[in-house]
Parts: structure tokens; sequence; C-alpha cells
């Protein structure tokens, strides 16, 4: 089955393609088949978070757990602390018509926070509490925040720009379901989330959000390219993760265990899941291996969240893991290796289950929970997800319930509208499963020919002497590009040795002009390459690669 071709004969009559149809049967086999796309996309992106908390606290509640570094609390305290903290911030002044910036780890803090941010009907920005002072003054001002709550190291970087005055206020301008309110100016204003103080009440049911009303404005990773305003509305968040939900088969009785940031949609959205179900979750503000296999076992988890780059660690530093109670390892966020798909197959003894989505869209794409799971493919679209490849660049567009309405300041997406993920993607033709094979802007055009650094990335991997490998195009003169390979190794390696090994593997021009030692790969908070900081490095280092006998410089 082929994902996105046209509509054909025994299509649903909605007009989605047969063969999506058949794949969103694949994960969901109640599904009828000829599906109604308008009431399966009112049914996953109904209601909204807090009205989701407020009914869950009031079923059952008690039962559910939510944690961070060991202090819990049941969800019936989650909403009632939530509410009243929500009550305490409308005391501060903090006014819904402006957004508010929340910068610091996760802790029980940063989750009350949060929820009482949305209950308020207060669009909130996510932003990672170490980031440095010019990255948050830039983020305060496109987003023209009223207020900055913070915790950890981002309490001190605020403070600082605050007393600069180094947050200025942007021109006025559309937002894509954020119209800027008559009078909403005025200066930021910032709390630290340790000073907020105590507080009781709660809030009217008729205040609570609505499904269109804004819930986050996340900024794009900015992987190679300038990050983007992105609001996320309550139906767009509540409809990527209950699709999801619905594939890998979620139980109130759940547990997840996770050591994700939560300023990120991944490490987020195990707690809209809770929201939603009634599950569980605990998570570790820091990442370590072995913390978190204690704490997966210790919490008897059904689910983990993780990112290849903790997957590595964690395969590195254990050779078996007994968690009876672990149903469902989940990968995300960035592309999964084959060996390390199969390395974590043998350390769990069971194969993770690989995931795709953006920020712009959330999940879209999913291995099968029941149904065998291929190295390398993402799987097959969530229910709801329609998905299309270009078959001249082979980028991948989405469209669905999950979609975001468009970028902050520039044109909204329409009901319906497609939206391009600058990812390139395949799809098999005889089952229609997708893999993800690059980033459209990462494609390295070298003498007129085009190459994809993941499969340069995968041969070399398997070299005996590479730890680690990230491959980028450095400007040439002579090729417009040169593939340039930066390896992380703890036993020295020989370019030529690496040549070979990539000339007997691949075709010519694919194969590194250079090769560069380097400590570790550069990656943003979910394990996503950081292309353009090595672009940068392999200009800085220019035609000297490797001196003396070959080693990497």
């Amino acid at each position: 089955m082929r994902t996105g071709q046209a509509a054909s004969k025994g299509s649903a009559a909605n007009g989605v393609a047969a063969t999506t149809v058949a794949a969103w049967r694949l994960h969901d086999p109640s599904l009828p088949a000829n599906p109604d796309l308008g009431q399966l996309s009112r049914r996953l992106r109904a209601g909204s978070l807090s009205r989701a908390l407020r009914r869950r606290a009031l079923t059952g509640g008690r039962r559910t757990t939510i944690g961070v570094d060991g202090e819990e609390v049941s969800l019936h305290q989650l909403h009632a602390q939530t509410e009243a903290l929500a009550v305490r911030l409308g005391e501060l002044g903090i006014d819904a018509r402006r957004p508010a910036l929340l910068a610091a780890p996760p802790s029980l803090d940063f989750i009350r926070c949060y929820l009482a941010l949305l209950a308020l009907r207060c669009p909130v920005v996510l932003a990672n509490p170490g980031a440095t002072a010019p990255e948050l003054a830039a983020q305060m001002t496109q987003a023209d925040v009223s207020v900055a709550l913070t915790g950890g190291q981002a309490v001190d970087t605020v403070a600082d720009l605050m007393a600069a005055g180094t947050v200025t206020q942007p021109a006025a301008r559309p937002m894509a379901g954020l119209e800027r309110t008559a009078g909403a100016t005025g200066p930021v204003t910032h709390w630290p989330l340790t000073h907020l103080g105590d507080a009781a009440g709660s809030l009217p049911q008729g205040r609570l959000p609505r499904s269109t009303d804004v819930a986050i404005l996340a900024f794009t990773s900015g992987t190679t390219g300038a990050p983007k305003l992105t609001p996320l509305r309550h139906g767009d968040a509540q409809a990527s993760i209950r699709s999801a939900m619905i594939a890998w088969r979620w139980r109130p009785d759940d547990i997840v265990v996770h050591a994700l940031p939560m300023y990120h949609q991944h490490g987020l959205s195990a707690l809209h899941a809770a929201l939603l179900s009634g599950s569980s979750l605990h998570c570790l503000s820091k990442f370590d291996p072995e913390r978190l296999i204690v704490e997966v076992r210790r919490r008897r988890a059904s689910v983990i969240f993780a990112v290849p780059a903790m997957w590595e660690r964690i395969v590195a530093t254990h050779t078996a893991v007994d968690a009876p109670g672990l149903r469902l390892p989940i990968s995300g966020s960035a592309p999964l290796p084959a060996g390390l798909f199969e390395r974590i197959n043998d350390v769990l003894g069971m194969p993770p289950l690989e995931r795709y989505g953006t920020t712009e869209s959330g999940l879209n794409i999913s291995n099968l929970y029941d149904g065998p799971r291929r190295p390398g493919g993402v799987g097959f679209p969530l229910p709801g997800v329609e998905t299309r490849i270009d078959g001249a660049t082979g980028e991948l567009s989405v469209r669905g319930p999950q979609l975001f309405g468009g970028y902050a300041g520039r044109t909204p997406l329409a009901t319906g509208d497609w939206f391009a993920t600058g990812d390139q993607a395949r799809s098999d033709p005889t089952t229609g499963e997708v893999t993800i094979t690059g980033r459209l802007k990462d494609i390295i055009i070298t003498g007129g020919m085009n190459v994809h650094p993941t499969e340069v990335e995968d041969v070399l991997a398997t070299h005996p002497a590479v730890d680690g490998v990230a491959v980028v195009g450095v400007p040439s003169t002579r090729w417009g590009e040169e593939v340039t390979a930066f390896v992380v190794t703890a036993c020295g390696f020989s370019e030529a040795d690496l040549r070979s090994w990539a000339r007997r593997r691949l075709s010519g021009h694919k194969v590194p002009k250079r090769f560069h030692a380097i400590e570790e790969i550069p990656r943003n908070a979910t394990g996503k390459i950081l292309r353009n900081e090595l672009v940068e490095r392999g200009v800085g280092l220019g035609a000297v690669s490797a001196p003396g006998s070959g080693e990497g410089s």
C-alpha cells in the first residue's frame, strides 16, 4: 500500500485514500473501513487539556500519580494545586491576553505552573532553562511575553535581562490563532517559581480553555535555520497524543518513565497522556542511564519515552534490563539507527517502537504496536493523519487534526492544507511503510550530485573504530560542497582506512573527502544533530584534515 496516493475506488467517501484508511486500521482495527473523517477529527481534538485534568481529577484521580525526582502527587492533588496556583497567578496580574514564558527544569513546580497558565487561557512559551541570555531575549521579544516564570539557571539569566532592559517590544503583527488584543502591551515582569507563594481557590468551569484556544507557543528546533514561533492549540496537542494513544493501546493503568526535557513536545506529551487517560508519569530532571533504569524497575513502568542518544547510553551501560512491567519502549525526536534498534532489542528483550513527528504537526507516523517493527522504518500514518511524498524531491507532507494553524506572523494554514515537513521519506511499494531518509535542507550537493548524510553516516557507523559520526557538506570552491565526516572515536582512526571502508560501500561522490575527530557530536535537547555547527567548524578547519599519520584532527 502507498500512503498519500490519490483516492481510488473503495476509498472513504470523505476523500481519504483507501490505502490511508487501511494504514489507520493497522493501528486501530476497530476503525470502520469507511470512517467519517470529520467525526474522527472532532473526537481527537475535543475539549482542552485543562478540562481533561479537571475531569480525570474528579473521576479516580487519586489513583494516578505524577512525580519528578521522587516527589509525587496524585492527579486529584495536582488539579487542586494547579487551580489554586492559577488563582494566585491571576492575583499577580498575569495578563492572559499576552503569552507567558516558562523556562525551568522538570519539577512538580514546572508542571503546576504550566497547567495553571493553561487554565488561565494564557499561551505558554516553553523555553530551555539552559538557554543563553541572547536566546531567551530573542524568544521573549518574538513572542511578546508579558511575564517570565523561571527556575534553575534561567532565574539568573532572565534577572540579568530584566536589569539590562534588553527585552524589547516587537512591532504589532498578526499571529495565527493568537491575535493581539487591543491594549495588550506593556513591560515584562519576572517571577521565579519559588517566589510565587501560597494560594487557594478554584476557577469557574466556564473560564477553562476550549480546543481552539492556543495552549503552547513552541519554537522550532532551528537545526537548519532560525527558529520559528509555532502556536499549538489545545485541540492540536490533544489530537496528536490521542491518536498515538489509540495506536499504542494506551491504558489508564500505564506508568510512563522518562528523563526528557519538558519544554519539548516529546517530554510534555507523556503529561498530556496522563491528563487524558489517567495514566501515571514519573520523570527525572536529569538523564542518567542507571537512574532511569532504577526508576523503571521501582515504578514497574510499562512505557519508556527516550531519544536515540539516551538509548545509546542505556545499551552501552546495560547488557540486559529486567523490567517485568515494561510493554513499550518508545524512541523519537531523531532517527534511530538500525544497529541501535537491534541493541535495544537485545538488552530489553523487545524491539523499540519508533515514531515520527514534528513541532508543527505533532505525532504523525508510528511503528505498529501489534506487528513487525523494522529497523529504520517509522511505520504507518496514525489514525486521522494523511501523508504524501513528493515524487521529485522526496519531501514528506502531512495533514490531519493534529496540524497547527500556521506560524506566528505568517499566512495561516487553511483547514485541509498540507504541511511540508522538510523531511525526506520513502514508502515501501508493497506495504506502504514509511522510512525517513533525511532532511531536504541537509542534502549535500557535491559536484552536482546529491548525497544524503544519513546514508554515509550509517556506513561509517559500522566501522569498529567509530563510536559516533555526523556527516555534513562544507562549502568548497571546487565541489560546491565537500562531504565531510566528524567522527567520535575512543581508539583513534586512520583516515585512509575510513575512506577505504566507505569506498567499498558507497559510490565515489558519497565518500567523505575529509575526516575530523570530534569529542562529541553536537545535538539539541532531543538528540537532533546540529549540522550548522559542524559546517561552521568544517569551514574553520579549512583545507586541514588529519595531521601527521592521518589521525583525525
